[in-house]
């Protein structure tokens, strides 16, 4: 079902980010790509950002699986130094670039790339932010080819395997002091609950946000986590580090 609504012409939107203060980020999303827009994971998280603009203001970012760039164009436009986004989809990041020039986003740049692989291997981010495919089962047979585009379905699907790929690259990718930030729909079950692999990959929770969703395609109990690396990691040699991966 929330697959079949992202089967839409190229439109023009926006994401609320503060209703009372009248702020708003003006999008395009292209046909093919991914709706941050109708989900409520993207809208919960582009608030959480504005809401809590301190956390990378002056800071290098990374918005990891950007789509049309929702996360990413947030931090870009309220106070980032420079920000990467990055996606796997050759679709996502040709619509983030486009909304990056629209928006006069300078200090934003768009990659195709499969989680970090094809991101500069020395860069290291303030902030990595990461509104990761949660679904762990493949959908049946769809009615129209918009239902089987595997770009769409990469964007919705993942699941445990992509989430402890992503994790146990981290480490290598964030500042000592850096934060990694993820929402979670709890209804997608335990095993896709980043919270329940940060352990194993030398990172923890020390913040949880809860919010109760009413609204939007996605319903239910909804976290976003804010994330770093534990003390004992930090502790280590940089070379006994390595290691680990």
């Amino acid at each position: 079902m929330q697959l079949s609504k992202h089967d839409r012409p190229t439109l023009k939107t926006k994401i609320v980010l503060n209703g009372r203060r009248r702020k708003f980020l003006n999008l395009v999303i292209e046909r093919g790509v991914f709706g941050s827009d109708i989900m409520s994971s993207g809208i919960y998280l582009a608030k959480f950002l504005y809401n809590n603009r301190k956390l990378f203001s002056g800071k290098i970012c990374l918005d990891m699986g950007c789509g049309p760039g929702t996360q990413g164009l947030v931090m870009a436009m309220y106070g980032a130094k420079e920000v990467i986004l990055s996606d796997v989809s050759h679709g996502a990041v040709k619509n983030a670039r486009l909304n990056i020039e629209q928006l006069g986003a300078r200090n934003a740049k768009a990659f195709e790339s499969d989680l970090f692989r094809a991101l500069p291997k020395t860069k290291r981010f303030d902030i990595i932010v990461f509104n990761h495919p949660f679904f762990s089962i493949t959908p049946g047979q769809f009615r129209t080819s918009a239902f089987n585009d595997m770009m769409i379905k990469r964007s919705m699907l993942g699941g445990t395997r992509l989430i402890k790929r992503f994790l146990k690259d981290v480490p290598r990718h964030l500042k000592q002091d850096g934060i990694l930030i993820m929402p979670f729909f709890h209804f997608a079950g335990k095993e896709n609950d980043p919270a329940m692999h940060l352990n194993k990959y030398h990172l923890k929770i020390i913040r949880q946000e809860k919010i109760e969703s009413s609204k939007g395609l996605q319903l239910g109990s909804f976290s976003i986590y804010v994330i770093r690396l534990t003390d004992l990691y930090l502790l280590q040699p940089e070379h006994q580090r390595v290691r680990h991966h």
